[in-house]
């Protein structure tokens, strides 16, 4: 025991960031490594030099640091470069590690990353998302010196419809046992009896040794409450073999069960035991609830219905990229669940499992989505979805490699994460159906529920896609039973004739609405929702008025990097938020939508440049439609500064039955959001320079009001920090809202300043950004340009304690300075 916790201690030593739990150590892995952006194939020996090279901490995202540019780069991945990336970690092994055993963690590289240690090569793994290990004991010099080496190759830029990032971007552990431990994945939580009067708590375990002289070995589980209380315990006997699963069931009495509204949580310690000794543990949290779905009513969470208000999530986060940050999601989730979000579906990769720790804890349903991709690659073009200029070189994507790597892959997702609450379906794929030609002859077919089209086709009536997906769903099987598996289907005629539909337990409908009624007839027995869905309010109206489907998930719930172009359009902001986490005006609609808070917004636009008009006594739209309009919102903005005369267009979204408008306290008159089909009340107005104001009206009282005042000449530049204190770890982030204003404080959206930050002390400055989708400027910089009357900085703590002084010029402007604390 003595040995253990020496070990405990030296470890400590070696790293600022050591979980030091009895006799398993855990070391954060992620600080000092040596990167080069370039090939260095040399740098696989153990004593090649690497002190020219670059020192960071990780997670890393190479891409994002980089300058937008068009050369060698394409629109579906978000105009920035990629390459090939090389990482190097010397650290030091202690003496007695000799006879133990240990492993390296990864949570994520982007990709094709091949490993090795003190020269030896360990293995690769060429998906992006999967969490994956290795036994690094055999090669490890202990009492000396050592060095990990990664190669990431994302030389193809056009991988992917979506930015992904490149380079090790998510966490890494390096983790010491005993010579008898429980492996990576090896711990997993069930709940097959669950009520608020009490609950059944099975929890499995995989025990591996090498140990032969272990004869008196037990397993025991011990449950703690949310505060740490140990509220269950229980011991079970076991004979150790080389490998053995073992199951300990602890029943519990009136348990604190996991929901949206109040996300309890549980953690299962976990100890292989030898007579007195605990040779190792293992912790995990968990969460006591029970789902289940019904064809005609939706689905149940602790047997109580609700309906998911949904939104679809790419992995990265703006100004950081594919580097996963708590403190940056945390805002971003915060945000979304003000709007009255309850559910994410991860578009289309398996989610950082921090993310899915945040879900945990804020009580978001998730969606964990294996692939975007089967067999077949689908199109990414180069330098705009409209020209489709699609290379034949850049025509590459996870088809190639699904025979080798997507049984393993799609495992490997689930037993990373099984242990969520958070989590309630497995998706196997997104619009798979994209990549067969007969597919969209099907659905274009007017010969009735035959497979002729598939025949004529294939040569055959077996249909590759449903063998896919019904092999995938057997994966999905082999390793958890306790959620339902979905896909995202886009084309329900060609899907049902071919029986793909009838695979997963559940099935999504993308942009499918007009199938709901039908397809609910003809399979009554089918469990549907919309899996992407316009963010319009005929979308959410034809799933809220219908029992039988779940929920809905808006493309998107934030704005994203890749699927656009042409240059300089990055992105698409098709979103409740924008790049920066700041609300866009569908964003506010849909919390009037979704929100039980009285709420109400107001927005505006020129008369002659708004897209409705009023027409003989009712309101047009006045856009020429193409297909990219379904995704767009109305084109209007939070400003009230025109010209006198000008004739105005205004738009309130509210959730009270009546609104009435006011400009300079003169009343426009009252409406009701349920008298216009889109639920948006609309208004023609003379402009005059003052105050515009919308005022929710329920019962003839005013319980929410929203107001933009007239701002046209700069008084001052404003900073605003969402925290004034932070741990001094290297994680924690602030961030710094930066605003253009008049003398009196309102916010002048109208005007484009360059804002140069200054941040001193204790602090790094990780990026910056305005949230517009055609911002280019390089993000690791100093200086931005504001949207909208905005910008924003985001600075991470240091791992010294102290404080952060961040200010900020504009021409002859200085803003106030903020004054942030970081403690141990």
């Amino acid at each position: 025991m003595k040995s253990t916790l020496c070990t405990a201690l030296i470890l400590l030593c070696l790293s600022a960031v050591t979980l030091a739990q009895g006799p398993r150590s855990t070391e954060d892995f992620n600080f000092d490594w040596k990167f080069l952006l370039g090939d260095a194939p040399e740098a696989v020996k153990q004593n090649f030099d690497d002190s020219a090279w670059r020192t960071l901490n990780l997670p890393h995202d190479w891409s994002i640091e980089q300058s937008y540019t068009t050369e060698k780069t394409s629109g579906s991945t978000g105009f920035l470069p990629t390459g090939i990336g090389w990482y190097r970690k010397t650290f030091e092994v202690p003496a007695n590690w000799e006879n133990t055993v240990t492993n390296i963690e990864f949570d994520g590289i982007y990709n094709n990353s091949e490993v090795w240690i003190n020269g030896h090569y360990l293995g690769k793994r060429p998906y992006g998302y999967s969490v994956f290990g290795y036994e690094l004991s055999a090669y490890l010099n202990y009492g000396g010196s050592n060095t990990i080496t990664v190669k990431v190759d994302h030389e193809q830029f056009a991988d992917s419809r979506w930015y992904t990032g490149s380079g090790i971007y998510r966490n890494v552990r390096l983790i010491n046992t005993a010579t008898t431990y429980i492996p990576q994945f090896g711990a997993w939580i069930e709940t097959p009896l669950v009520s608020e009067k009490k609950a059944t708590v099975d929890i499995h375990t995989v025990v591996k040794t090498t140990n032969k002289k272990l004869s008196n070995a037990s397993v025991k589980a011990i449950i703690k409450d949310g505060t740490g209380k140990v509220i269950a315990q229980k011991k079970l006997k076991c004979a150790l073999a080389q490998l053995d699963t073992f199951k300990v069931s602890i029943a519990l009495k009136n348990p604190k069960l996991w929901s949206i509204e109040t996300p309890n949580l549980y953690t299962a310690e976990i100890e292989i035991i030898d007579g007195k000794t605990v040779v190792d543990n293992y912790s995990t949290d968990f969460g006591i609830r029970s789902i289940r779905f019904d064809a005609n009513t939706g689905f149940y969470l602790n047997e109580k219905p609700v309906k998911m208000k949904g939104v679809c999530l790419h992995h990265d986060a703006g100004a950081v990229g594919a580097v996963f940050i708590k403190d940056v999601w945390a805002r971003r989730l915060n945000t979304l669940k003000e709007i009255g979000v309850n559910a994410i579906r991860c578009s289309h990769n398996p989610a950082d499992p921090g993310l899915l720790k945040l879900c945990d804890e804020m009580g978001f349903l998730v969606i964990n989505e294996a692939f975007d991709e089967w067999k077949r690659n689908k199109q990414k073009w180069n330098t705009s979805r409209f020209a489709k200029d699609v290379l034949p070189e850049n025509h590459v994507g996870y088809g190639d490699i699904f025979e080798e790597w997507a049984e393993r892959d799609a495992k490997d997702m689930i037993r990373a994460t099984r242990n969520h609450p958070s989590i309630i379906m497995w998706s196997m794929g997104n619009e798979i159906e994209w990549t067969y030609p007969y597919y969209w002859k099907m659905e274009k077919s007017t010969q009735g529920l035959d497979n002729q089209v598939l025949i004529e086709e294939t040569g055959s009536d077996v249909d590759e896609l449903k063998e896919t997906a019904e092999l995938i769903q057997k994966w999905f099987k082999e390793v958890d039973t306790t959620r339902f598996v979905t896909t995202g289907g886009v084309l329900p005629k060609a899907g049902n004739m071919t029986g793909y539909f009838d695979v997963p337990d559940v099935i999504g409908y993308n942009y499918r609405a007009i199938n709901y009624d039908e397809d609910h007839k003809n399979y009554p027995n089918r469990i549907m929702y919309g899996s992407e869905n316009w963010g319009t309010y005929q979308e959410w109206k034809d799933i809220r008025d219908r029992d039988f489907m779940s929920g809905i998930f808006l493309w998107t719930g934030i704005a994203y990097l890749g699927e656009s172009g042409p240059f300089p359009w990055k992105g698409l902001e098709i979103s409740l938020l924008d790049f920066c986490g700041f609300y866009t005006p569908r964003g506010h609609f849909f919390r009037t939508l979704w929100s039980d808070k009285p709420y109400t917004y107001l927005a505006t636009k020129h008369a002659k440049k708004a897209q409705w008009i009023y027409s003989d006594g009712k309101w047009v739209d006045n856009r020429v439609h193409n297909w990219l309009d379904k995704w767009l919102f109305d084109d209007v903005e939070q400003t009230w500064n025109y010209k006198d005369g000008d004739s105005v267009f205004v738009e309130v979204f509210s959730n009270s039955p009546q609104v009435e408008l006011f400009v300079n306290n003169k009343s426009y008159g009252i409406k009701s959001p349920a008298d216009f089909e889109d639920n948006i009340v609309k208004y023609l107005v003379p402009y005059a320079a003052g105050e515009i104001k919308a005022v929710g009206i329920n019962q003839e009282k005013a319980e929410s009001d929203y107001a933009i005042k007239t701002a046209k000449w700069v008084g001052k530049i404003v900073l605003k920090a969402d925290k004034t204190q932070m741990k001094a770890n290297g994680y924690d982030v602030v961030h710094i809202e930066a605003f253009v204003q008049t003398k009196n404080g309102d916010l002048i959206p109208d005007l484009d300043y360059q804002f140069v930050f200054n941040v001193e002390g204790n602090g790094v400055n990780i990026g910056v950004d305005n949230g517009w989708d055609r911002n280019v400027q390089k993000h690791k910089s100093n200086y931005i340009t504001t949207h909208n009357g905005r910008a924003m900085m985001l600075v991470q703590s240091t791992r010294e304690a102290g404080e952060i002084k961040v200010s900020a010029k504009s021409g002859n402007f200085e803003s106030n300075e903020i004054i942030i604390k970081t403690v141990e």
